[in-house]
Protein backbone atom coordinates (compact mmCIF):
# COMPACT_ATOMS: atom_id res chain seq x y z
CA UNK A 1 0.00 0.00 0.00
CA UNK A 2 1.35 3.53 -0.80
CA UNK A 3 0.48 6.63 1.55
CA UNK A 4 -0.48 9.98 -0.48
CA UNK A 5 -1.61 13.38 0.39
CA UNK A 6 -5.35 14.22 -0.40
CA UNK A 7 -6.26 17.24 -1.33
CA UNK A 8 -6.93 17.83 1.88
CA UNK A 9 -3.12 16.99 3.01
CA UNK A 10 -4.49 14.36 4.50
CA UNK A 11 -2.61 10.75 4.24
CA UNK A 12 -4.63 8.19 2.51
CA UNK A 13 -3.87 4.63 1.22
CA UNK A 14 -4.05 3.49 -2.24
CA UNK A 15 -3.68 -0.09 -2.13
CA UNK A 16 -0.89 -1.12 -5.09
CA UNK A 17 -2.89 -3.39 -7.88
CA UNK A 18 -1.59 -5.97 -10.35
CA UNK A 19 -2.96 -3.36 -13.50
CA UNK A 20 -0.58 -0.49 -11.95
CA UNK A 21 2.02 -3.10 -12.04
CA UNK A 22 0.81 -3.70 -15.02
CA UNK A 23 0.95 -0.12 -16.53
CA UNK A 24 4.33 0.74 -14.74
CA UNK A 25 5.97 -2.30 -16.33
CA UNK A 26 4.86 -1.79 -19.91
CA UNK A 27 6.04 2.25 -19.51
CA UNK A 28 9.70 0.31 -18.19
CA UNK A 29 9.92 -1.62 -21.08
CA UNK A 30 8.71 0.98 -23.26
CA UNK A 31 10.10 4.23 -24.62
CA UNK A 32 8.26 7.27 -23.52
CA UNK A 33 5.05 4.96 -24.61
CA UNK A 34 1.83 7.31 -24.83
CA UNK A 35 -1.21 6.29 -23.40
CA UNK A 36 -2.83 4.42 -26.14
CA UNK A 37 0.89 2.52 -26.86
CA UNK A 38 0.48 1.32 -22.71
CA UNK A 39 -2.72 0.27 -23.11
CA UNK A 40 -2.15 -1.45 -26.35
CA UNK A 41 0.79 -3.49 -24.33
CA UNK A 42 -1.25 -3.84 -21.39
CA UNK A 43 -4.24 -5.44 -22.68
CA UNK A 44 -2.65 -8.00 -24.75
CA UNK A 45 -1.82 -9.38 -21.31
CA UNK A 46 -4.91 -8.40 -19.85
CA UNK A 47 -8.42 -7.57 -20.15
CA UNK A 48 -8.40 -3.34 -19.28
CA UNK A 49 -10.16 -0.65 -20.92
CA UNK A 50 -7.98 2.08 -21.82
CA UNK A 51 -9.80 4.05 -18.92
CA UNK A 52 -8.56 2.26 -16.40
CA UNK A 53 -4.96 2.50 -17.84
CA UNK A 54 -5.28 6.11 -18.01
CA UNK A 55 -6.38 5.95 -14.43
CA UNK A 56 -3.60 4.26 -14.22
CA UNK A 57 -1.06 6.69 -15.40
CA UNK A 58 -2.49 9.72 -13.54
CA UNK A 59 -2.00 7.86 -10.20
CA UNK A 60 1.61 6.58 -11.01
CA UNK A 61 2.36 10.24 -12.08
CA UNK A 62 1.05 11.85 -8.67
CA UNK A 63 3.08 9.17 -6.93
CA UNK A 64 5.86 10.20 -8.61
CA UNK A 65 6.60 6.67 -10.35
CA UNK A 66 6.83 8.33 -13.97
CA UNK A 67 6.88 11.52 -15.53
CA UNK A 68 4.38 13.06 -18.48
CA UNK A 69 6.27 14.54 -21.35
CA UNK A 70 3.94 16.83 -23.07
CA UNK A 71 5.24 17.16 -27.23
CA UNK A 72 1.28 17.50 -27.82
CA UNK A 73 -1.87 19.80 -26.49
CA UNK A 74 -2.98 16.36 -27.06
CA UNK A 75 -0.98 13.79 -26.54
CA UNK A 76 1.15 13.15 -23.31
CA UNK A 77 4.12 10.08 -23.39
CA UNK A 78 5.24 8.66 -20.48
CA UNK A 79 8.94 8.20 -18.90
CA UNK A 80 9.89 5.87 -16.01
CA UNK A 81 13.28 8.14 -15.69
CA UNK A 82 12.72 10.59 -12.92
CA UNK A 83 15.92 12.18 -12.74
CA UNK A 84 15.68 15.79 -14.64
CA UNK A 85 16.67 15.41 -17.82
CA UNK A 86 15.55 16.69 -21.61
CA UNK A 87 13.87 15.23 -25.09
CA UNK A 88 14.13 15.65 -28.45
CA UNK A 89 10.13 15.00 -30.06
CA UNK A 90 10.21 14.23 -34.06
CA UNK A 91 7.69 16.23 -35.64
CA UNK A 92 7.03 13.33 -38.79
CA UNK A 93 6.70 10.10 -36.63
CA UNK A 94 5.55 11.47 -32.95
CA UNK A 95 8.50 9.60 -30.95
CA UNK A 96 10.02 11.10 -28.16
CA UNK A 97 13.95 10.09 -27.20
CA UNK A 98 15.77 11.11 -24.20
CA UNK A 99 18.85 13.61 -25.08
CA UNK A 100 21.78 13.98 -23.29
CA UNK A 101 22.52 17.51 -22.67
CA UNK A 102 23.48 18.76 -19.13
CA UNK A 103 20.44 19.70 -17.57
CA UNK A 104 21.19 23.62 -16.89
CA UNK A 105 19.55 24.62 -12.98
CA UNK A 106 20.79 28.19 -13.70
CA UNK A 107 17.99 28.66 -16.41
CA UNK A 108 15.78 27.86 -13.12
CA UNK A 109 17.45 30.88 -11.50
CA UNK A 110 17.37 33.41 -14.09
CA UNK A 111 13.66 32.78 -15.30
CA UNK A 112 12.58 33.35 -11.63
CA UNK A 113 14.65 35.95 -11.74
CA UNK A 114 13.40 37.56 -14.98
CA UNK A 115 9.56 36.51 -14.12
CA UNK A 116 9.02 37.01 -10.15
CA UNK A 117 7.80 32.96 -10.23
CA UNK A 118 9.22 30.13 -7.65
CA UNK A 119 10.74 27.82 -9.99
CA UNK A 120 11.68 24.04 -9.25
CA UNK A 121 12.57 22.98 -12.24
CA UNK A 122 12.05 23.13 -16.18
CA UNK A 123 11.55 20.56 -19.29
CA UNK A 124 12.98 21.02 -22.75
CA UNK A 125 11.93 19.57 -25.87
CA UNK A 126 13.84 19.88 -28.80
CA UNK A 127 11.34 19.69 -32.48
CA UNK A 128 12.95 18.03 -35.17
CA UNK A 129 13.28 15.16 -37.24
CA UNK A 130 14.76 11.45 -36.16
CA UNK A 131 17.07 9.81 -38.52
CA UNK A 132 14.75 7.54 -40.13
CA UNK A 133 12.06 10.27 -40.91
CA UNK A 134 15.12 12.55 -42.48
CA UNK A 135 15.50 9.47 -44.44
CA UNK A 136 11.97 9.24 -45.42
CA UNK A 137 11.82 12.46 -46.86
Amino acid sequence: MIPIMNKANQKTIRRNTSQRDLVLDAVCKGNHLSAREIFELVSAKKRMSFGTVYRNLQILEEEGEIVAIKTDPELLHYDRRLERHHHLHCRKCGKVFDVFVPYRPEFDIEAAQESGFIIDSHAITFEGLCGVCQNIR
